[in-house]
């Protein structure tokens, strides 16, 4: 379907709502009230990592960062994993819209998926998606196999609460909304690191060089930190 064949895109989206992304198609404002491809953070995944081709994106809702990747020059690919089948099917009927041939959606529980099976990929895009996961120190090794760079932007424990300690890793654990929830983990319970923890985390898995691109000790919801993680030396240009 393209835009251009569809007879009441506004209608198409009212049936699949509620949406949390919004898209921009055709000058018109669709979908939620998250504005992905205005995302800073893509502009800092791109700074990190400015000549990377392929993609992986973990937690992808509904599409919005997986398109706004996509519109990037010099990406050919992107695999976007979603555990829900709705915001799978959202994202489809997205990307017939967009006639966007980059991204590839698949449906995958992150806490069981065999990463290897995927490929490999130039970088991991993992946005909003680490802190919901109740052994996140499981995840991090995996990738490690498959992309020598990564980009995290994730909720963080405050030092002074990570008194909980779980298989050598500090943080605090934190209730999830439920599958129900679309912007909840799959799991019930969730663990979140704390920043030393994170850092040390990604140095044993093989990220030699590690940058702190913004920590948000203000977050709404409790400290978010922003990183960015590479096997080798960043792009210095």
């Amino acid at each position: 379907m393209n835009k251009e064949e569809s007879p009441d895109l506004k209608a198409e989206f009212e049936k699949r709502k509620p949406w949390i992304t919004k898209f921009h198609i055709a000058g018109e404002e669709y979908g939620g009230y998250f504005d992905a491809l205005n995302d800073t953070r893509i502009r800092q995944f791109f700074e990190s990592f400015p000549l990377i081709e392929t993609v992986v994106e973990l937690g992808s809702l509904e599409g919005g960062h997986s398109f706004a990747l996509a519109q990037n020059p010099s990406v050919t690919r992107v695999l976007a994993i979603e555990g829900r089948a709705d915001n799978i099917e959202k994202a489809e009927f997205v990307k017939n819209i967009l006639n966007d041939e980059k991204v590839e959606f698949i449906q995958a529980d992150l806490e069981k998926a065999d990463f290897q099976s995927f490929g490999k990929f130039d970088a991991v895009f993992c946005c909003g998606l680490l802190y919901h996961l109740p052994k996140p120190w499981e995840l991090i090794p995996k990738l490690a196999k498959i992309s020598p760079n990564i980009f995290i932007w994730t909720q963080i424990s405050e030092e002074a609460k990570a008194k909980k300690m779980r298989e050598g890793w500090r943080g605090k654990f934190y209730r999830e909304g439920g599958f129900l929830d679309p912007l909840s983990g799959l799991s019930k319970k969730s663990f979140w690191l704390s920043l030393g923890s994170l850092i040390n985390l990604l140095t044993i898995s093989g990220y030699k060089e590690i940058k702190i691109i913004e920590n948000d000790l203000r977050h709404a919801k409790g400290p978010a930190v922003t990183l960015a993680a590479a096997m080798n030396q960043f792009n210095r240009d």
